[in-house]
């Protein structure tokens, strides 16, 4: 009569050691691709960010008939919406690694008219993201 062979119970040592070390070698390889995909997205959310302030700002200015400025200062991650002669102050914070890389102030007329066309840069790890105000008020924004 032919006995039934028995299958081991779990997994020796050496197999848990080399399954454990396989492991670590693909977190290791995944991690530097991880990093570069999370500061692609800081930087697409942060001039996502920017642009919805911009907006809100401009939509204020003409529904209250009133200035309003959005103040941005140069190597900073935080920028002020504002009601020009008070009233109304939001400070905003970009994502973690993102910074603005030249000091500008944008301003919308009381009717939500810049008064000027300016180019915001915002800066990380993961290269540069672009928000333009155009002169006649229209909002966009490019992220790599």
């Amino acid at each position: 009569m032919r006995r039934a062979l028995r299958s081991p119970g779990g997994m020796s040592l050496v197999e848990l050691v080399a399954a454990l070390v396989i492991l670590g070698v693909l977190l290791g390889l995944a991690y530097p691709s991880w990093q570069r995909f999370r500061a692609h997205q800081s930087l697409r959310y942060g001039a996502a960010q920017v642009a919805t302030d911009l907006r809100e700002a401009q939509e204020r200015a003409k529904a209250e008939r009133k200035e309003y400025r959005v103040t941005f200062t140069a190597g900073s991650g935080e920028y002020t919406v504002e009601r020009v002669g008070g009233g109304f102050t939001h400070r905003a914070e970009l994502p973690p690694g993102v910074t603005v890389s030249g000091g500008t102030v944008v301003s919308f007329r009381a009717y939500g008219r810049p008064d000027e066309a300016y180019t915001i840069q915002l800066v990380n790890s993961a290269g540069t993201a672009t928000v333009t105000v155009s002169g006649g008020g229209g909002i966009q924004y490019s992220a790599p």
